[in-house]
């Protein structure tokens, strides 16, 4: 049975010009259809399956913000980002790529083309510093910068970059494989002592075997290593998984326990998706390795711990940050990317292992629906106005006897307040120690590019030409020409 749900605009995967294109349900899965009249039809998996597409289209936000009137598929989108006045989210991440090079030939990178292996595109310090001044100019500012490559740890300057944008008081993300940290002693002291909040590592498999095949050696061994380097330097880590159909999905409950066992230091566990830019490109197989299908894999692996339903859309955080932007100095932007570009819940993990995502806290549509009739009318309202009403969200909304027997009633509202006053990691409290995020990105490529995604991307490069460029177009469309224009200018010095 096949249901078309929406019209959009993509890209041709031979020529990237812009054509049209349907969102359709396709037997319980979402593919993207186009047609270009010089290069023929395409279609591709754009997302997973219809049941879980609703589910993210429900807590959607982006339906509640009268302010952000961009239209959808705006003129010129995706090829004019610098002059672009129709995007309609903030940077919530400033991606700043700092080096090409790399010790690691992955077969999966998505920053380096087949025809692109010699581009000497490094940016200067200078220049990385001032593109991290730009940023810290935007209005609203990101609150986050993530340091990327390449392995930026090939740089002997990371830390001194690192604390300017620790000086600027962004968080700070550092993008790795991990071999640096293990193989360098004074490095991660050097990275933590620089302000660095986040190591940001890749781990995809528990089996060498994947890791040989897509990494190019074994690193079971090295990832667990880093891990502990960064426990001793008390550096928190998010996990990071290139997620491939039939290659390592069968690990996702795995890697879900392990990031369970392991809250003191892991912080985060993000799966993505394969996306098929760069090296990956032009994998004849691509389609075999897409069919994806995260939500339930979770579900299934994790014996119903975490369902399906426990997953939520990223701009599901829109109306709390709405009322958060009332006590902070610098405001957020909000968190209003497309239901299809991130899901993602907080995972409390109770004394003996057991695994509670924070929404069986709680009532949470009734939970859902007070914050977001709060949030609507933030701006009119005073502090104390606010903090009772999330108070009273919270009472009327919240399961006492499992706050009472897995967390502490007073322990738990402490953190709820305490991230709207002042939302950060250490804000949590004790809490902070119990839980991991767990969440899915997915990138897009050519083949299953949404122009109507991209404008709603809350992930941003920043360029050395202070370009603001939302991630997916710049992987597919700007980065080939900008890194090459960079590096010409760089040899004409």
């Amino acid at each position: 049975m096949v249901a078309v749900l929406s019209e959009t605009k993509s890209i041709c995967p031979e020529c990237q010009k812009k054509i049209d294109a349907q969102l359709r349900s396709v037997s319980g899965k979402i593919q993207i259809t186009k047609q270009c009249p010089e290069h023929g039809s395409f279609r591709a998996t754009h997302w997973q399956s219809t049941s879980i597409f609703e589910h993210m289209q429900k807590y959607d936000q982006f339906q509640y913000l009268g302010d952000l009137n961009a239209p959808r598929n705006p003129e010129g989108c995706p090829y004019v980002c610098e002059t672009c006045v129709n995007h309609a989210s903030g940077t919530v991440i400033g991606v700043i790529d700092v080096t090409k090079r790399c010790n690691f030939h992955c077969a999966v990178c998505f920053s380096t083309f087949p025809n692109q292996e010699s581009t000497d595109y490094e940016p200067t310090k200078e220049a990385l510093i001032g593109m991290l001044e730009f940023a810290a100019k935007a209005n609203p500012k990101p609150p986050a910068i993530l340091f990327s490559g390449g392995e930026p740890l090939e740089r002997e300057d990371m830390h001194e970059i690192i604390a300017v944008a620790h000086r600027l008081k962004f968080m700070t993300i550092l993008a790795t494989n991990g071999t640096h940290l293990v193989t360098d002693e004074g490095l991660a002291k050097r990275l933590k002592d620089n302000g660095l909040n986040i190591v940001y590592l890749s781990f995809d498999s528990f089996h060498e075997e994947f890791n040989k095949k897509v990494r190019g050696l074994p690193l079971v061994e090295m990832k667990l290593k880093a891990i502990e380097v960064c426990r001793k330097y008390d550096m928190e880590v998010i996990l990071v998984n290139t997620l491939m159909k039939s290659l390592n999905d069968k690990e996702v409950g795995d890697m879900i326990r392990f990031a369970a066992k392991n809250t003191d230091i892991v912080r985060g566990l993000i799966f993505q998706p394969i996306a098929f830019t760069g090296r990956a490109t032009e994998n004849p197989f691509r389609e075999n390795f897409r069919e994806w299908s995260f939500a339930e894999d979770v579900e299934a692996q994790t014996n119903g711990e975490i369902k399906t339903t426990d997953l939520f859309p990223m701009s599901v955080m829109t109306s709390p940050i709405k009322i958060m932007r009332k006590f902070m100095q610098k405001p957020w932007p909000l968190f209003s990317c497309s239901p299809q570009c991130g899901i993602v819940n907080w995972i409390y993990v109770a004394k003996d292992g057991k695994m509670f995502p924070i929404n069986r806290f709680v009532n949470f549509d009734r939970f859902f629906n007070m914050i977001r009739k709060t949030a609507e009318s933030a701006e009119s309202k005073g502090k104390m106005s606010l903090l009772s009403s999330l108070f009273m969200a919270s009472m009327m909304s919240m399961d006492m006897f499992l706050v009472t027997k897995e967390v502490g009633m007073l322990t738990l509202m402490n953190s709820i307040m305490r991230m709207h006053l002042s939302p950060s990691y250490q804000s949590l409290g004790k809490i902070r120690r119990r839980i991991f995020l767990l969440g899915c990105m997915a990138f897009m490529d050519s083949y299953n590019f949404d122009v109507n995604r991209v404008r709603r991307c809350v992930v941003h490069y920043i360029t050395p030409d202070k370009k603001i460029i939302p991630f997916c177009a710049y992987n597919n469309v700007h980065r080939v020409a900008i890194e090459k224009a960079y590096a010409e200018k760089q040899k004409k010095r």
